[in-house]
């Protein structure tokens, strides 16, 4: 069985597969799949969920917000902001709901910080305002 390579990039790094036999992943017009030998092509992936097999038959599942696709010279890159790697639909669905929970609470915490930092220029201004009027 024929096989490509495949190189999964973010803002963390690159991962890579040597021994991939196909891929499924989605576009806007919808599901498509590559295997080794494909013609070149770039396509743009929607949000969602990929998947690829290594020569073994072994499927591994991809989640991504999205991403550019490019094949050529079998090897297949895919860059994303950010990629969710598992054995399973599962696997997947605990590193989202894991992943997003520390989200929620960076974005939390980083609210909280603004508010503090907010409420510490409002008052800081308003220090300010009462020295010029008593200088006046």
């Amino acid at each position: 069985m024929k096989t490509f390579s495949l190189a999964l990039i973010d803002t963390a790094g690159t991962t890579r597969f040597d021994t991939v036999s196909q891929f499924i992943g989605a576009d806007a017009e919808g599901s498509f799949g590559l295997l080794a030998d494909h013609i070149h092509t770039v396509a743009l992936l929607r949000y969602g969920l990929a998947r690829f097999a290594d020569n073994r038959g072994v499927w591994r599942f991809l989640a991504m917000p999205g991403g550019v696709l490019r094949f050529a010279d079998n090897q297949l890159t895919i860059t994303t902001v950010r990629y969710f790697l598992g054995d399973s639909e599962d696997a997947i669905c605990d590193s989202l709901e894991a992943a997003m929970q520390q989200t929620d609470s960076e974005v939390y915490t980083a609210k909280a910080a603004l508010a503090k930092i907010e409420h510490s220029l409002i008052k800081r201004l308003v220090e300010l305002s009462g020295q010029r009027s008593v200088g006046l």
